[in-house]
């Protein structure tokens, strides 16, 4: 049996986008219902269940898990060594080892004065900065100077990102939602093979992201890197070096770069705070997305017969 593992960062992330998945008008019909599903989530912090598993395709399994879920109470929820210590519990799940890695996540976008809010980007490339290189943040001290500040590739066939044919794009971009602050003129599914997701590790303070995510493009610029950005955020690095696995990131963006105060925790007209709805339209768009793209994946890894990913070679 091959595994697929759909890896997403926090609850209020992960509920979101399978409220989209269970969703009979937004999924397409070549979804079945989970054979195992844990909503509402009702297990002891810690506890090494997935939200929810198809094990109805054939010899491929599809596993839903959220990071939040399975981290030891005694970690902050936001700190990339608590998650780092604590996804080892998704690879014990099943003796097979993942054919497939997604991770899930809302992001920033918009570079160069662009706006990409309510987009969800696809890439595989990965490059995770330590904000707290000598362990000021004493809630996440996580380093690894072999993978950190460096491009890490994915294996990832280019023939993977051909699931995403204009019907498919089309069917997707039907079912986005519109975030409520500062939409994107375009909302609509950006994927490209050599898009990279830019990881700023060890952040559990959000006033960090004044100027975290700035920090950690400019030291990717300063790497020489030629290759396009796909979203900046905390995890999707996290994430990929769990395994030796074909890997790809699936963000749903909420803000614009360097304006997350602005779109995550800006204000409607009428005083009203608005970062959950930000959050769930970002993330129900990730499930949009997915939806459509789950019965794809299962098909091209039943088919695939490609080595595993060399995690993680740098370019």
């Amino acid at each position: 049996m091959k595994r697929i593992v759909l890896i997403g960062n926090k609850s209020w992330e992960v509920e979101p986008i399978l409220n989209a998945l269970l969703n009979n008008t937004i999924r397409p019909q070549t979804l079945p219902n989970p054979g195992q599903l844990n909503y509402p989530w009702t297990f002891p912090q810690g506890t090494a269940k997935p939200r929810a598993v198809w094990d109805n395709f054939s010899h491929v399994t599809v596993e839903l898990w959220c990071i939040q879920d399975i981290m030891d109470p005694q970690w902050n929820p936001s700190s990339s060594e608590g998650k780092h210590a604590c996804l080892p519990k998704v690879l014990a799940y099943r003796k097979e080892q993942p054919d497939l890695v997604v991770a899930m996540g809302t992001a920033a976008l918009g570079l160069n004065n662009s706006n990409n809010n309510g987009c969800v980007t696809l890439g595989s490339n990965i490059f995770i900065h330590n904000f707290h290189p000598n362990g000021e943040n004493a809630q996440s001290k996580w380093d690894d100077p072999a993978h950190f500040e460096k491009v890490l590739p994915s294996a990832i066939s280019a023939d993977f990102f051909k699931l995403l044919d204009a019907a498919t794009v089309g069917a997707i971009e039907s079912g986005l939602l519109k975030p409520y602050l500062n939409p994107s003129p375009n909302i609509e599914v950006m994927n490209d093979k050599d898009y990279i997701g830019v990881s700023v590790v060890n952040i559990t303070n959000y006033a960090d992201y004044a100027t975290s995510d700035q920090a950690g493009l400019q030291v990717l610029a300063n790497t020489g890197n030629k290759k396009p950005v796909g979203s900046v955020e905390t995890t999707h690095g996290v994430i990929r070096l769990l395994c030796e696995a074909p890997f790809i990131f699936m963000s749903g963006i909420t803000d614009r770069e360097g304006h997350f105060a602005d779109d995550v925790n800006g204000k409607d007209g009428k005083g009203n705070v608005k970062t959950t709805a930000q959050n769930f339209t970002a993330a129900f768009n990730i499930g949009v997305c997915l939806s459509h793209m789950i019965p794809k994946m299962a098909t091209y890894v039943a088919a695939s017969h490609s080595k595993a990913d060399k995690v993680p070679a740098a370019l």
